[in-house]
């Protein structure tokens, strides 16, 4: 029997099934890097590598649902607070003079990171190609969200297209998705390319959605500080314009949801989109707190996402849970990690079974040092807690241990 067919039982004090259900002296039995089995008390089975934690809670690998791991190159060097408009010029200006080499690095740094404070999975915006060859070879599980935009220039349409028109080649455990930038940014042709090359292969879509006044305000009416540089407006509104190329679905995702108009959030969860939020870039940015509330009252999965180090000061998923506990204190620790965890794994596409430990799920977990005393101890400590992850495994594999 080869070691990647050895069986593997892992026990700890604590195992995290998922955001509801936390079994006490529990054991996982995983097989060929996916959990078979999920069972109380000691579990044996004939020539099984036995793996005891003991005082420890064991949990799904969080699911990062918004990075720009490249932009990492970046870091310290752009400016904080309310002037946006200021931020994405330092960045073009920034991101043009880095060499390939360094965005790369960034992209491969960024991910360890990721991986090593408890993310198994990220879902990266690629707007270089820097992050499609970072991590093709990384231990971390990613969908490469390969960005195409063309500022309604139809100049830039087709080319845009032929980019991202051949598959990535397969590559560990990277794999592919698509990101149309912003609607404001994205011409209605570019859209439907994109969704039917979506459609085609079966690609997850994510977008940046409704982030500032300004870009809604074009959309809908062409004025506003937007006016003279793009163009004609389309006059509608950016849900509708993805429901007109047949993407507003389960399929995609959208990042930020800062100004939604009235009756969106309902729509948003009426098509079964995933939103995402990440605390630690809106208070970069110093905006109003987050209506996560409306979003939950209208029944949103809300994912968590990091974005960049460009525009926040960590690729610590734990953190962006506590600072939004913090930012919204209502929320419960179920909810909080259902969006790093279960939220994540929808956005990134149904097929890889991640964010839960049960049969047939991937063997994809955390482990975090901790003598909690009840199951809402160790959800809070999940969540809420500061101590290192101390070791992560993807595929029933160890990527990371301390």
């Amino acid at each position: 029997m080869t070691r990647a067919q050895q069986p593997l039982v892992v026990r700890a004090r604590w195992v995290a099934c998922g955001p509801e259900r936390l079994l006490e002296g529990a054991s996982l039995v995983v097989r060929d890097g996916r959990i078979e089995r999920v069972a109380r008390g000691r579990v044996r089975i004939e020539r099984a590598r036995e793996v005891d934690l003991g005082e420890a809670i064991v949990a799904a690998g969080m699911v990062n649902a918004h990075a720009h791991l490249e932009l990492g190159a970046l870091a310290g060097r752009t400016p904080r607070g309310g002037d946006f408009a200021a931020w994405v010029r330092a960045v073009i200006a920034l991101r043009a003079r880095a060499s390939r080499a360094e965005l790369v690095a960034a992209a491969r740094a960024g991910a360890s990171r990721a991986l090593a404070t408890g993310t198994t999975c990220v879902l990266d915006i690629d707007t270089t190609s820097a992050a499609a060859r970072a991590l093709g070879r990384h231990s971390i599980r990613s969908v490469v969200l390969r960005e195409v935009l063309d500022a309604h220039d139809a100049a830039r349409t087709q080319p845009a297209l032929d980019g991202v028109r051949r598959p990535l080649r397969a590559a560990g455990r990277r794999r592919e998705g698509l990101s149309p930038h912003a609607p404001f940014t994205v011409s209605p042709e570019l859209l439907a390319g994109a969704a039917a090359i979506a459609r085609a292969r079966a690609l997850p879509v994510q977008m940046h959605w409704s982030e500032t006044e300004a870009e809604v305000q074009w959309m809908t009416s062409g004025t506003g500080p937007l006016a003279g540089l793009l163009g004609a407006s389309p006059q509608r509104s950016a849900l509708d314009l993805l429901e007109a190329a047949g993407l507003l679905g389960p399929g995609l995702s959208l990042v930020h949801g800062n100004v939604p108009a009235r009756g969106e959030a309902r729509r948003l969860a009426r098509r079964g989109v995933t939103l995402v939020h990440c605390p630690g870039s809106h208070a970069w940015f110093e905006r109003e707190r987050w209506d996560w509330r409306g979003y939950a009252r209208a029944g949103v999965e809300v994912a968590l996402g990091t974005d960049s180090l460009a525009s926040n000061e960590d690729l610590d998923l734990r953190r962006e849970l506590r600072l939004a506990a913090q930012a919204q204190p209502w929320l419960s620790p179920e909810a909080l990690w259902r969006a790093a965890t279960v939220a994540g794994a929808r956005a990134a596409g149904a097929s890889e079974r991640l964010g839960r430990l049960d049969p047939g799920f991937s063997a994809d977990f955390l482990v975090l040092p901790a003598r909690a005393r009840s199951a809402s101890a160790a959800l809070e400590e999940l969540c809420l807690g500061a101590t290192p992850v101390a070791a992560v495994w993807v595929e029933g594999r160890p990527s990371l241990s301390r």
